[in-house]
């Protein structure tokens, strides 16, 4: 999981929202968002995101990878937040997966209420990744967000696997370019090869790359080894 930098509301979702509000016995919420309104609406959240789940990180909404718009503070029949502002309220809403027939992220979670919450860095602070793929979280109520609610751990998927992979082919890159430079004994030239490699992921926009969560994390653990 990485923070989403949450941007002005798309023009569409405003207009939207206008329209909604002058249309008579029309309710204020997110079900009255229409198809090519909520078409757009998912777009722009992807673009914002790198197309990558807000959750798992796996690659959404490109090559027929599903994607679905997911609310950050939930909608419950009996909320308020079910027929009101907050349902359509753009710095609420987030991409995310299919949920993998139920096993992960949204789909799991269903109306469950959290404390991580990827538009709020603070809130991922205490994230971290195990050698083998697993995201685990100092922070008990984060760690129960991750591994109970959204289920990103969970053994039915392939996504510690992935994860695995994806940390452990940063670290044969710089591995091989150590030895290629002839650099195994240089310290400081070994830093500014794992920092080039962090700035790459840290800088990356529009197409981000599947668990870049996991990949900052071990490019951030390179980098201190250095220090």
């Amino acid at each position: 999981m990485i923070p989403i930098v949450k941007g002005c509301e798309p023009a569409a979702l405003a207009e939207a929202k206008r329209i909604i509000r002058n249309t008579p016995d029309a309710t204020f919420c997110y079900e009255s968002l229409r198809g090519e309104s909520k078409r757009k609406l998912l777009e722009a959240l992807l673009a914002e995101q790198g197309h990558l789940c807000a959750y798992c990180m796996c690659r959404i909404g490109t090559d027929g990878q599903p994607a679905t718009i997911e609310h950050l503070i939930p909608q419950h029949p009996t909320d308020s937040a079910a027929n009101g502002e907050l349902s359509l309220a753009y710095h609420n809403l987030v991409a995310v997966c299919d949920g993998r027939g139920g096993a992960t992220c949204d789909k799991r979670r269903g109306n469950a209420s959290m404390t991580v919450d990827p538009t709020k860095r603070h809130t991922l602070d205490s994230i971290y990744y195990h050698r083998d793929g697993r995201i685990d979280a100092t922070d008990e109520s984060i760690q129960h967000d991750i591994q109970t609610t959204l289920g990103l751990n969970n053994s039915r998927t392939n996504l510690c696997a992935n994860r695995f992979e994806s940390m452990r082919a940063i670290e044969k890159v710089v591995t091989s370019t150590f030895r290629r430079r002839g650099i195994e004994n240089n310290r400081s030239a070994k830093k500014s090869v794992c920092l080039k490699i962090l700035k790459q992921f840290e800088s990356q926009t529009n197409m981000k790359d599947e668990y870049l969560g996991a990949k900052l994390f071990v490019a951030r653990k390179l980098v201190s080894k250095f220090d």
